[in-house]
């Protein structure tokens, strides 16, 4: 009787009432490894009993494994007889298989893709759904380096296919099967963008982008586990180019396609800008300047950035016009430090679109700084370097289309600025960046913020906002998994969609991701006062506040609401008093002024809301903006109304 093998998932042989057949594993091992040489060399001619034994047992010398090859064989040929084929031939120094003998299903890797490259890729998939020999009891190192061997053969066959075919995916057929063949490369490759922006697109296509943030989610969530570091897919490609000796001396010229070279891009140029007040008394000051020459020196021996130098550096600090010194150095990037109470404050700002992408603080007191001084200085650098060249990947994304990354510097300037107008222009700037880029996760996680902040603004309680906020979230996150961004808009927009537990945990990844992001954070804090925790909520916004101590409005806002929360009226006022705008937080006066019985000034601030929002009503308002427990909306209740609402 004529049986197939199955060798994908479970070794096994089958009969033809598709039942087990018993025999034994390191027979269908065997038979595999034979029929791998048969189809991809034609080598059907006989091979070496040695070779084989050890490639079954491996071998440094040990005579046992004849022995154990001749035990195997004599129990194969047993079963043959017993079965009444033979699937392998033995003779007295070889063996060879009978290929005519049985099926495989390896032998549908070998077809030709004679009824087209769907039907070609659609093939492939059913045979490939599981690993090859994905179960064997025991295996030796030859054993593993030749499966490893030939699931990534297989895996790049099954990838050439779906190249193949995705020109001619025109049904929704047709790209169900595109998206299930991406699937399993995905499972094996869970860093490869192409396989993710096919992904996404096919999802997309589907309508479930959720589905695809969670799927990329969850594998991110895998490679943390498994490698117990945070992910970061830039450095762990770096790091593979690195094992496989593909790291390459940085040169001024760059191939191009058609043979020739261009100049490279220039690097990015650094400048770190000492502390002001260097020639107060005392070892801290004096020490300070020591410091930034030291990273400074740490960071010369990148090839990834270039480090203006100390003097220049110590120039530009006192100049009256930093901005116009930065702009005919062509720097791009500022690291503005600043000396306080026995701490070193850093922020890394990104020049051109005056963005801060890092920033930290640095306790002095806990240190020597005479001989921890050195330690400092390579951890500050060591973060540099890291934020440098993420936020370089980002832009160089951008590089071919100086217009898209124009408009995304545009939509950043002015998403900051909590005003109508100032919102709906952010809004076009990214849309225009999207038009060149469907796929950019900072422009989409940017125009997510838009609908949020628009939503605050208007206080109509329009879910369609907060959707759009959250289906541009969602968009971000599955295009870039690993920028935090995404995961901060999509729990602000949870947040407001009444989702709190959700809002914390999407804020909380953010954090993960970006430790010191300080929106983030900020918005962490905002959804901490939602959840009726407001002393949290202080907690997270100080921490905020100390990363980005020039605070834009909303962490003053934020900071504002969790006062009144626990009935630091006075505090919250203060808080809204330093806003370069207080338009946005003039119910939040109003109901302060009012629980602290001053009803002029609660009366004011009611006027001014009500010129700018005439249909403004408190039960309305309260009814969609999200407080876990009712004590918090009842006070907000009663503050409105004593103002007069």
């Amino acid at each position: 009787m004529k049986l197939r093998l199955e060798s994908f998932g479970e070794l096994r042989l089958i009969d033809l009432a598709g039942q087990p057949v018993a025999f034994p594993e390191k027979g269908l091992l065997a038979i595999c490894y034979l029929l791998d040489r048969y189809l991809q060399n034609g080598a059907g001619s006989e091979y070496p009993r040695s070779a084989l034994a050890r490639f079954l047992w491996d071998s440094h010398d040990n005579p046992d494994i004849m022995a154990n090859l001749r035990k195997t064989i004599s129990r194969i040929q047993a079963r043959q007889t017993e079965l009444g084929t033979e699937l392998l031939i033995f003779t007295a120094t070889g063996v060879r298989i009978k290929p005519d003998a049985f099926v495989c299903d390896l032998f549908e890797l070998a077809k030709s893709d004679g009824g087209g490259a769907l039907e070609n890729l659609r093939r492939l998939v059913a045979v490939l759904r599981q690993d090859f020999l994905a179960v064997l009891a025991d295996q030796s190192v030859s054993t593993q380096q030749w499966i490893a061997g030939q699931r990534d053969r297989h895996m790049a066959i099954l990838v050439d296919a779906m190249k193949t075919a995705l020109p001619t995916a025109r049904s929704r057929e047709d790209i169900s099967l595109i998206k299930e063949a991406a699937l399993r490369i995905f499972r094996d490759a869970p860093d490869d963008e192409n396989i993710r922006r096919i992904l996404l697109e096919a999802y997309e296509s589907e309508g479930q982008l959720e589905n695809a943030r969670r799927l990329f989610e969850a594998s991110r969530h895998g490679l943390e586990s498994a490698l117990d570091i945070g992910l970061d897919v830039q450095a762990l490609r770096e790091v593979r180019k690195v094992f496989a000796g593909s790291q390459s001396p940085p040169s001024v010229m760059e191939p191009l396609s058609d043979g020739g070279s261009r100049v490279a891009r220039p690097l990015p140029r650094l400048v770190l800008l000492p502390p002001g007040g260097m020639d107060a008394a005392g070892a801290l000051p004096m020490l300070c300047g020591p410091l930034i020459e030291d990273v400074t020196i740490g960071l010369c021996a990148l090839n990834t950035v270039s480090v203006v130098a100390p003097h220049t550096a110590a120039r530009i600090a006192g100049h009256a016009d930093k901005a116009e010194l930065i702009l005919r150095h062509s720097i791009s990037y500022v690291l503005d430090t600043r000396l306080t109470d026995h701490a070193l404050f850093v922020q890394l700002i990104h020049a051109s679109g005056d963005e801060v992408i890092w920033a930290e603080r640095f306790n002095l007191e806990k240190y020597d700084l005479i001989s921890h001084r050195r330690d400092i200085a390579r951890r500050i650098a060591r973060e540099l370097a890291g934020q440098v060249r993420r936020h370089e990947t980002m832009r160089h994304s951008f590089e071919g289309n100086s217009a898209a990354y124009h408009s995304y510097l545009l939509g950043l300037r002015d998403v900051k600025r909590l005003s109508l107008p100032d919102i709906r222009r952010s809004r076009k700037a990214f849309r225009e960046a999207l038009q060149h880029s469907a796929h950019f996760a900072p422009a989409l996680s940017g125009l997510s913020r838009t609908f949020v902040v628009e939503w605050l603004l208007t206080a109509r309680g329009d879910r369609e906002l907060l959707g759009l906020a959250e289906d541009y979230a969602n968009r971000a996150i599955v295009a870039d998994p690993s920028l935090a961004a995404g995961f901060r808009e999509l729990g602000v927009a949870k947040l407001y969609l009444g989702d709190i537990d959700e809002s914390l945990l999407a804020l909380k990844l953010a954090e993960e991701l970006s430790p010191h992001y300080a929106d983030g954070i900020a918005s962490y804090a905002d959804t901490l006062v939602h959840a009726s925790r407001p002393s949290d909520a202080l907690i997270k916004i100080d921490r905020a506040i100390s990363l980005n101590p020039l605070s834009p409005t909303d962490y003053l806002w934020t900071a504002a609401g969790a006062n009144f929360a626990l009935g630091h009226y006075a505090e919250a006022l203060e808080q809204i008093s330093a806003m370069d705008d207080r338009t946005p937080a003039d119910r939040l006066s109003a109901a302060c002024w009012a629980m602290l019985g001053d009803m002029k000034n609660a009366r004011l601030y009611m006027r001014k809301v009500r010129e700018i929002y005439p249909d403004f009503d408190v039960d309305k308002w309260l009814s969609v903006v999200p407080f876990k427990e009712q004590w918090q909306k009842e006070q907000y209740r009663e503050a409105l109304r004593r103002a007069g609402f």
